[in-house]
């Protein structure tokens, strides 16, 4: 069943995706209504399943973790046996995103690790758990991840932007901003005195440690996790595969300035680059697709996609 969300609906939403951690009295400044009605709001496209919770953007290598994406294809499986190895990989503390597809590969995560013997670990505890179940196993190194908002949802025209994260040096934390990060990383609308209480801290001063934290561009974002699929929409994630590498400048500037691409990176291994796409049928992806290959057909040299059916789990920071 497809959701039909009115204006003030879509001008709550587009409020937590810019920041949700934004309280309900600025939002509702912001799209012209009570904050007991915006609270009601907020609760109800909750009791939807429209958005599953909240979680940080989070620059994961200031906290000194490496990107992986692992992408499996599966073979003598059922519904059973499947539900147990994403029920597994979702157990996992090292990975971050999870998601079913339909294609060529069942099964996509990344894994966040500290190098590449933890990822090593991960992957022969894995296999050998369920190898019998893997036809193929495709591994992708991360080393440039750029995050979108979902700007398709809403009308209002804005300024392109996008937070990222490349290869920077960790930062030194103390233990309380890492609890800080460990709250809000699943939870960014965590309140200041739950985790103050916690922390024994007032809530000014978690207030103005989340606030250092930004600045240092180690927290980038506090969003929503939105189920678009509610909406009408389709999720892809392709993977580009480059012959040309000096437009790589250009290529991006084109993902950023297209509203339905909501992540794109940069790959090292059988892939080069990457996006994810939200589109209202297939006819859009075809659209996209073919404008890509005729604004840089001297640069792609082929493109793989899958349909993404259900993501299980989403998290910037692995659980200690």
């Amino acid at each position: 069943m497809v959701i039909n969300l009115d204006l003030k609906d879509r001008k709550i939403l587009e409020q937590l995706e810019i920041d949700s951690r934004q309280s309900n009295s600025k939002i509702a400044k912001k799209v012209g209504l009570s904050k007991d009605a915006v609270a009601y709001r907020i609760k109800n496209l909750e009791n939807k399943k429209l958005v599953l919770g909240y979680y940080s953007v989070l620059n994961i290598t200031k906290l000194g973790y490496q990107s992986y994406k692992l992408m499996i294809t599966l073979q003598d499986t059922n519904s059973k046996i499947e539900e147990e190895i994403i029920s597994y990989l979702k157990k996992e503390r090292l990975i971050g995103w999870i998601v079913s597809c339909d294609g060529y590969y069942n099964l996509l995560m990344v894994v966040w690790v500290k190098n590449y013997f933890e990822f090593e670990e991960f992957l022969k505890k894995f296999l050998k758990k369920y190898s019998k179940f893997i036809k193929e196993r495709d591994i992708l190194i991360l080393t440039e991840n750029h995050a979108s908002r979902k700007r398709y949802l809403f009308p209002k025209k804005e300024n392109v932007s996008d937070v990222y994260y490349s290869n920077e040096p960790k930062m030194n934390l103390d233990e309380k901003d890492l609890k800080i990060i460990t709250f809000l990383a699943n939870d960014a609308r965590k309140p200041l005195y739950e985790i103050g209480d916690s922390l024994r801290l007032t809530p000014e001063a978690v207030s103005n440690r989340i606030k250092r934290l930004r600045k240092d561009n180690v927290i980038q974002a506090f969003r929503p996790i939105i189920d678009t699929s509610l909406l009408g929409y389709q999720y892809y994630n392709i993977l580009f595969r480059l012959k040309k590498f000096s437009n790589i400048e250009k290529i991006f500037s084109y993902f950023r300035q297209n509203p339905n691409i909501i992540y794109f990176v940069k790959y090292i291994g059988e892939f080069d680059l990457g996006i994810d796409l939200e589109v209202e049928n297939t006819e859009k992806l075809r659209q996209t697709l073919q404008e890509i290959k005729d604004l840089f057909y001297t640069d792609v040299e082929s493109y793989s996609s899958v349909l993404i059916s259900k993501m299980h789990k989403i998290s910037y920071y692995p659980e200690l």
